[in-house]
């Protein structure tokens, strides 16, 4: 083979190679956009702001339950109406942070607890639920009537 061929060729490798390295970036590019589409919007995870004056609703969740999601879907449709009054706040139950939350607030994997202002623990509310049946766990806590 030519010098001139060996080349050529070298150049074409090099081109075939750049090629995969983009497909590969743009496919992981993709898995991971759909990863942050999936994550749940408006949680925070520091377990920290309980008992920091307001109220807390805490959603334990297992990511492989069905019933984490079904949980999560109601106290989304009712979020909004207490914002600025109650802390909404998520703990997965596999991870360590989790798990030592439920032993210390009597939870299961998927559960919403439901804590005053000052972190005392009020209300576990277990699957399924409905946003009426939590709406008045939450009332309870803030001391109005539904």
């Amino acid at each position: 083979m030519s010098e001139v061929e060996q080349n050529t060729e070298a150049k074409t490798a090099a081109k075939g190679s750049r090629k995969v390295r983009w497909v590969v970036g743009g496919i992981l590019l993709m898995i991971a956009a759909a990863a942050a589409m999936n994550l749940p919007r408006g949680y925070s995870d520091d377990l920290s702001r309980i008992g920091k004056g307001k109220a807390a609703v805490v959603l334990v969740r297992d990511k492989d339950a069905v019933q984490s999601f079904d949980l999560m879907e109601v106290v989304n449709g009712i979020r909004d109406q207490y914002a600025g009054r109650v802390e909404f706040l998520l703990t997965d139950f596999n991870t360590p942070e989790g798990r030592e939350f439920i032993s210390s607030k009597g939870g299961a994997r998927v559960t919403l607890v439901v804590l005053d202002a000052n972190g005392k623990m009020l209300n576990v509310l277990y699957p399924p639920q409905t946003a009426e049946s939590v709406q008045q766990a939450i009332a309870g806590v803030l001391g109005v009537a539904q």
